[in-house]
């Protein structure tokens, strides 16, 4: 069976001698990739059983393996995609699909053979590419900061600038998933408006190459917007909350009998009233006569 291969493929391949079950190795992978983990490089046609102990970050400890002495002749209590695979005859690795933070954590393989063991500890992490992004802002004593920022990455990433000027200034802040956010504040000389010839350059692990980031304005409000919505918003709130006292103050002073509307008193209709009136005259007027 050959190896898987592709772009995203990462082989390891340790030969694990002279070291005691003490001895740890420390590897970092790069988040989606494929891994794969090789207790040993060598192939053993008398391999009696190798089995990989994963002790996952804030995760139950599970294992995946193959034995002669276990029925099916393979062991899976990870049920997340890990598999033991071989390359070629009796050369089996460790293999992790879609690399994630859910695999960190340490791995330890103990594999027997016919005339000796091996044993090996390896610490695994990930490679997390950081978001990044760069704006200029503008401030009311009439100066310009360029900011460069890359965020949630793993490790933190190295933030640095092309330019000719002033000092800048580094802040790394560390959330509580273990994701570094890394921000970088450059002072460009009094009276500069834009940074054509400003470079914000940031490196990463993940990465192959550098990346590099001219600052544009447009991310925030500027001080000259901000100061323009105050001037205007606030007279606009003042003049609704005095109409709105005002208000009140009205329906305080005013009399419940002035505010109430007014209900008079149905009036009789004469043209109608008249002509019955003047027929009961006549009727009474026949039987007194």
């Amino acid at each position: 069976m050959r190896k898987p291969t592709g772009f995203f493929a990462v082989i390891l391949s340790l030969l694990c001698r002279a070291w005691t079950q003490d001895s740890v190795i420390y590897l970092s992978f790069n988040a989606g990739s494929e891994v794969e983990l090789n207790c040993s490089s060598s192939s053993w046609r008398n391999l009696m059983y190798i089995i990989w102990s994963v002790d996952l970050v804030g995760q139950k400890q599970c294992k995946v393996g193959s034995s002669s002495q276990i029925a099916g002749g393979g062991l899976d209590t990870c049920g997340d995609g890990k598999s033991l695979r071989n390359a070629s005859e009796a050369c089996y690795y460790l293999h992790i699909p879609d690399f994630s933070e859910r695999d960190v954590g340490l791995y330890k393989c103990e594999m027997a053979f016919v005339g000796g063991t091996r044993t090996c500890n390896i610490s695994v992490s990930i490679t997390v590419p950081p978001r990044i992004s760069s704006w200029l802002e503008s401030r009311d004593d009439n100066s310009t900061v360029a900011v460069c920022k890359a965020e949630g990455g793993k490790p933190a990433a190295a933030v640095t600038w092309r330019h000719a000027g002033n000092s800048s200034s580094v802040e790394t802040q560390r959330s509580s998933g273990g994701l570094f956010s890394v921000e970088s504040r450059l002072k460009l000389p009094e009276g500069t408006k834009n940074a054509e010839n400003v470079t914000c350059v940031i490196k990463h692990p993940f990465w192959r190459a550098e990346k590099m980031l001219v600052p544009k304005h447009g991310k925030g409000f500027p001080y000259t917007t901000v100061f323009i919505l105050i001037v205007f918003a606030v007279p606009m709130v003042l003049a609704a909350l005095f109409f709105i006292y005002q208000k009140q103050i009205m329906l305080r002073r005013c009399p419940l009998a002035d505010c109430s509307p007014s209900v008079s008193e149905p009036k009789e209709d004469v043209e109608e009233v008249e002509p019955y009136a003047s027929y009961v005259q006549r009727v009474n007027s026949i039987y007194n006569s």
